[in-house]
C-alpha cells in the first residue's frame, strides 16, 4: 500500500532506534564470543538478547516476526525458528545469520544481517560479496515512474553477480512492509515471479 509523509517519516525514524538496537546486540555479542569467550549464548539466547536491546527503544510495541537468529547450516533453512532446548550454540567460526524486526508505534521494520565474529573461509567471502554487490545493483536502480516496472524485473539485479558462478538463492529478494501493521504486505514485492508494478511511496524490503 502507498504511504503518505507521515508513515514514511515514521519508518526513517523508527529504523535508526531499531538500528541502535541491533548495533548494540552485535557489539555485545562479539565481545561475549571473542573478549570473554563465551560459549553458551545459543541461537535461542541470542534471539532473545537482541530483543532486549530493542525493547529499550522509544515506541517500541513488541516484534515484527518470530526472530530467525542462525549459526552455521541452520543459516540456510528458510524461515528457520530456534527452539530453546534444540538449537546451536552461536560462535566465531561459522557464519552468523540474523533476521529480525520490530512494531514501534511510527513504523515497523524487518532487518536481515549476515555477520561472522572470526575469520571467514573464501568461499564463504566471495558469496558475501556477491550477494552484497546484488544489493547494491538494485539500490541504485533509476527506473521511470512509468507503472510499468515490476518486481520480476529489479529482481534480476540482485541475483546477477551469483547467476555470474551457477549460484542462486531459493528465496524472493523482497516484500512490501505495513506501517505499524504486518510486516509482509501486499501487493509489492521483488521476486523472480512478483508482477505488480512498483510506484512511488510503495515500502519493500531488500534483503
Amino acid at each position: 500500500m502507498k504511504k503518505n509523509k507521515i508513515e514514511l517519516d515514521g519508518y526513517r525514524a523508527c529504523h535508526i532506534r531499531d538500528g541502535a538496537g541491533l548495533v548494540k546486540y552485535l557489539a555485545w555479542l562479539e565481545d561475549q564470543l571473542n573478549a570473554k569467550k563465551k560459549t553458551d549464548i545459543t541461537e535461542y539466547t541470542g534471539g532473545e538478547k537482541v530483543a532486549e536491546f530493542r525493547k529499550t527503544q522509544a515506541l517500541f510495541m513488541g516484534l515484527s516476526f518470530d526472530t530467525i537468529s542462525s549459526i552455521g547450516p541452520n543459516g540456510s533453512i528458510i524461515h528457520y525458528s530456534p527452539e530453546k532446548d534444540k538449537c546451536l550454540p552461536i560462535n566465531n567460526k561459522e557464519v552468523y545469520l540474523l533476521d529480525s524486526g520490530c512494531q514501534y508505534l511510527d513504523g515497523t521494520t524487518d532487518v536481515t544481517r549476515t555477520v561472522h565474529f572470526g575469520t571467514p573461509k573464501e568461499f564463504e567471502k566471495e558469496m558475501y560479496t556477491r550477494v552484497l554487490m546484488g544489493n547494491l545493483s538494485l539500490e541504485r536502480v533509476v527506473f521511470p515512474d512509468n507503472k510499468s516496472i515490476q518486481g520480476c524485473m529489479l529482481d534480476m539485479y540482485t541475483r546477477r553477480f551469483l547467476w555470474d558462478v551457477g549460484k542462486d538463492y531459493a528465496h524472493g529478494t523482497g516484500h512490501g512492509v505495513g506501517h505499524f501493521l504486518g510486516v509482509h504486505e501486499g501487493p509489492v514485492g521483488i521476486s523472480l515471479v512478483r508482477r505488480t508494478p512498483f510506484e512511488e511511496n510503495l515500502v519493500c524490503t531488500n534483503g
